[in-house]
């Protein structure tokens, strides 16, 4: 089984970020989870669906 996944997010904008109005669907159940947070290398999101967890990496371009 999985352990979590990594959501990449690329930006020219140092974090903490703000993703607005973002629809991601979780790699394990396919539940769509809405991201609406401020978001740095440490920040996560868990699937209401399955528990998943997705960690975000910011990658600066």
């Amino acid at each position: 089984m999985i352990k979590h996944s990594i959501l990449e997010t690329p930006t020219v904008i140092n974090p903490p970020i703000k993703l607005i109005d973002i629809i991601y669907n979780c790699p394990v159940c396919d539940y769509e989870i809405e991201i609406d947070m401020f978001v740095d290398d440490n920040s996560f999101l868990k699937c209401d669906g399955c528990e998943h967890i997705t960690k975000f990496r910011i990658k600066k371009i």
